[in-house]
């Protein structure tokens, strides 16, 4: 069975979701999926990756921050189940690779110039005033990233499983 692939850091934590809806997202993975989950990004990346898998089973999920090449990531997008993270470049790889993928898509950019890109590619945001604000930093923003607070786990957790039915229902339809 294919792992999920959570990829939670961008290079611009303007575009980041918070850790902690993170790490409550995947309490509901695991609520209703069997399989593993894999945290990828870089070494700088690992102490906040460990905060957000803490809680949580170290057999079914797994930090894999900072251990991976650059080849090892695609690996590990091409041959997952779904693809979750922020506007980045792992989930436009995602995309990419028609792997499902759902973004979390923050106001800092235009959602429909930026987003990733792919059939079994589903973006997750908030339409707000602001948005696009074009600011780089998170430290910027006047309103505390309001974009990317209103967006709730539980509605992430639904559009990941989608993506996954969706894939399901077309391999079936396909024979692949």
């Amino acid at each position: 069975m294919s792992a999920i692939v959570v990829s939670p850091f961008s290079n611009s934590d303007i575009r980041d979701w918070q850790p902690g809806h993170f790490s409550a997202l995947i309490g509901l993975l695991l609520d209703r999926w069997d399989g593993l989950i894999r945290v990828i990004g870089t070494r700088s990346q690992a102490t906040r990756a460990a905060a957000i898998v803490r809680p949580y089973d170290a057999t079914r999920v797994i930090s894999l921050c900072g251990h991976l090449a650059w080849d090892d990531v695609v690996a590990e997008v091409r041959e997952a189940a779904c693809v979750i993270g922020n506007n980045s470049g792992v989930t436009h790889l995602a995309g990419w690779l028609d792997v499902p993928t759902v973004c979390v898509f923050g106001g800092s950019h235009q959602r429909i110039e930026w987003r990733p890109v792919g059939f079994s590619a589903r973006t997750v945001s908030r339409a707000i005033g602001c948005a696009p604000c074009h600011l780089h930093y998170a430290s910027d923003c006047p309103y505390g990233k309001a974009c990317l607070g209103q967006i709730e786990p539980e509605e992430v957790a639904e559009a990941v499983f989608s993506a996954m039915d969706q894939r399901t229902g077309q391999e079936a339809r396909h024979g692949a």
